[in-house]
């Protein structure tokens, strides 16, 4: 190994020297007059001693093979800079040490005689080469190396030029690489929180190998550059003793040491805050720091799911922002606590939040910028989960629009915004156009991303539900069979994406009439996703509430009634007395009341329930129309025949229109319209 210069960004070169010289079989040293550069502070064991000594003395350490080849004061080669006497007397006592010893060469005063000097190694080398094939290689470079550095020394000045051009390109290039390694440890956590698709539940490994793929296309680096060398240069920076705290806890971060990350983010944010209040206009990079920081630590938080803690390292970093003063900084902030209240389902909260960062962005950055269009996508999947269809659908359509513009039709961003347009069609009944949508993606993602990447496997999901809201259920429970093998072979058998496909096939096995394998799926699942998610999670919610549907599909009223109050007591609190899986819990109550011939009670909670939902969701949603549908039902057992029947045609014309006329829930609602009309 032959290099003139080493790059020098790490302030400490021994542990460049160290891995170097740990490869080899052997080091050749010319012991010159100068003692040149040293490390910034003395070896514990060596003591004082510039680079080039600690290379032969490291060797010897190690056991390798030490050639010193001295070069007298005669020797014509480079002029150095006058260097002080402490340092020229520390050199010279180094190569009196060295000529004490027996095995060294004698001095050489031209470059023939360093030449004949190299010449002079070829039988020890041999030596050497016999049984390591490889070493055969390097011993010819070596010498071919030495040569041609004994010519080198002597070049004129034109040859100089050229070595040192050569030597500025290496150089250049390591810290090319460094920077890019370091700007890839500095952004990760950040990537890492804005590379989830809005409502995604990727695995660790999942969002990690995102993350590195975006930052490879940001930073210019090849595919799979992060993979291999990052962890390295983490581990490196988290080891060294002059590591700040910040960069420390970023290592941390990147190593998958969460606890560590947030202890030392916390270190350093509460230092640099520190700083900042102390001299506020001359600390503004103090202050972002401490931003930072806390922001690292929020992130560290929410990938252990501790996400009271995360919320109130994100708030600390709040209050180191303005929305006038520091827009960017505010927006940065308010962006990661929108995200953290995604993953907790406080859909509502992040909307609001999401909405103000939408305004700045476009304020300070610009309407095309990607920062300004990731807002956007992930205020339009919120808008989603809280069924705010028409406003939802009609930023997706414009935002899918611009992203294919500025960041190509395939781009993960784009194809996100388009997951959720499908998402929302699907919940608009456009069965035929949501069916169309994931059927484009799930071709785009699979050549993008491949089969089994967590964004094909939820596009294939979502068009498995769309099957199964069209009435297909036999090929939706072949699919959802077929995608949770998947999901538990790829993410394991309690990951959330895994649990949700279970849901669905929960739902589908109950619309078969598969009642009591339906309840069986929904009380495992709920014990899962309780403690998996939590007790109040939206999709533990939900599963719950499938319970009710499946205990009453059985008769098991009582059951069922007892699992419903207990839910929307929960739902009310959670997502408000309105929302629309508060009002589907007390439809699916009212139905088991109904069931226990409780009628005015059930009869009430009907109307109030139907009001609402015409209200919150139109009159043509499913959800409404089977509302329709069982209350026409519990009005026919209480022999109120004219109203049941106006309901009935409600149920059976709303569904021809959205879902039909062969679905089988439009079939069954003209069943009971049929029954009605022949009765007087």
């Amino acid at each position: 190994m032959w290099q003139d210069i080493f790059g020098t960004e790490t302030g400490d070169l021994r542990v460049l020297l160290r891995q170097q010289i740990d490869q080899c079989k052997g080091v050749v040293q010319l012991v010159g007059q100068c003692y040149g550069a040293e490390p910034p502070t003395a070896d514990e064991e060596l003591g004082r001693i510039s680079y080039t000594q600690y290379e032969a003395l490291y060797a010897r350490k190690r056991g390798k093979k030490v050639w010193y080849l001295f070069i007298d004061e005669h020797f014509p080669g480079d002029v150095c800079e006058v260097e002080p006497d402490e340092v020229r007397e520390l050199q010279a006592a180094y190569r009196r040490r060295l000529q004490s010893e027996t095995h060294v060469f004698h001095p050489l005063n031209s470059s023939e005689a360093l030449e004949a000097g190299v010449l002079k190694l070829r039988d020890e080398l041999t030596r050497l080469r016999r049984g390591v094939k490889q070493w055969a290689f390097t011993v010819i470079a070596l010498l071919l190396v030495l040569v041609a550095a004994s010519v080198w020394i002597v070049q004129g000045q034109r040859r100089q030029t050229g070595a040192i051009q050569k030597q500025s390109e290496q150089v250049s290039t390591i810290v090319d690489r460094y920077q890019k390694m370091q700007q890839a440890l500095v952004r990760l956590a950040d990537v890492e929180a804005q590379s989830k698709a809005p409502g995604s539940k990727a695995s660790p490994e999942e969002q990690r190998a995102n993350a590195y793929g975006l930052l490879e296309r940001e930073l210019g680096l090849p595919a799979g550059a992060l993979a291999k060398e990052l962890p390295g240069f983490a581990l490196e920076l988290y080891n060294r003793s002059d590591t700040t705290p910040l960069m420390r806890a970023r290592a941390a971060y990147a190593l998958g040491h969460f606890e560590e990350a947030e202890r030392l983010s916390l270190e350093g944010a509460k230092q640099d805050r520190q700083g900042y209040e102390a001299a506020q206009r001359v600390q503004e990079d103090r202050r972002k720091q401490a931003i930072q920081g806390y922001e690292l630590a929020g992130q560290s938080a929410q990938k252990r799911i501790q996400y009271a803690e995360a919320l109130e390292h994100f708030r600390e970093a709040e209050k180191l922002t303005d929305r006038e003063r520091t827009p960017e900084d505010w927006a940065e902030v308010q962006y990661a606590i929108a995200d953290l209240l995604i993953d907790q389902g406080h859909y509502n909260d992040a909307e609001n939040i999401l909405r103000s960062v939408v305004l700045v962005r476009t304020r300070v950055l610009g309407p095309e910028h990607p920062d300004t269009l990731k807002s956007r996508g992930r205020l339009d999947g919120a808008l989603w989960k809280e069924y705010k269809y028409t406003e939802a659908d009609a930023d997706s359509r414009a935002l899918i629009k611009l992203e294919e513009k500025i960041l190509g039709p395939e781009h993960p961003d784009t194809l996100s915004a388009r997951s959720v347009l499908a998402n929302l069609l699907r919940d608009q009944d456009k069965f035929a156009e949501a069916e169309k949508e994931d059927v484009e993606l799930i071709k785009l993602r699979e050549k993008v991303l491949g089969p089994e990447h967590l964004d094909t496997l939820r596009s294939r999901n979502n068009l498995a539900a769309e099957l199964n809201d069209q009435g297909r259920f036999s090929e939706a429970e072949a699919q959802y069979r077929e995608i949770i093998k998947v999901r538990e072979k790829v993410l394991g058998p309690e990951h959330p994406d895994t649990l949700f496909t279970r849901n669905n096939l929960a739902g589908v096995l109950d619309d078969q009439g598969k009642y009591s394998e339906a309840e069986a799926q929904d009380r495992e699942l709920i014990k899962i996703e309780e403690r998996v998610m939590g007790p109040e999670h939206p999709d533990t919610l939900w599963s719950r509430n499938n319970l009710g549907v499946a205990l009453n599909d059985q008769g098991k009223y009582g059951e069922a009634e007892a699992e419903e109050r207990a839910l929307i007591k929960i739902l009310e609190r959670v997502v408000g007395p309105e929302h629309p899986d508060t009002l589907l819990s007390r439809a699916t109550l009212a139905r088991g009341l109904y069931g226990q011939g409780k009628y005015a009670e059930a009869e009430a909670d009907f109307r109030e329930v139907i009001r609402l939902q015409e209200k919150a969701l139109e009159p043509q949603h499913p959800q409404t129309l089977d509302s329709y549908y069982y209350f026409a039902s519990g009005l026919k057992s209480q022999n109120k025949l004219q109203e049941a029947k106006e309901f009935a045609r409600r149920a059976a014309e709303g569904a021809r229109k959205v879902l039909g006329p062969k679905h089988p829930s439009t079939q069954k609602y003209e069943k009971l319209l049929a029954e009605l009309e022949t009765k007087k």
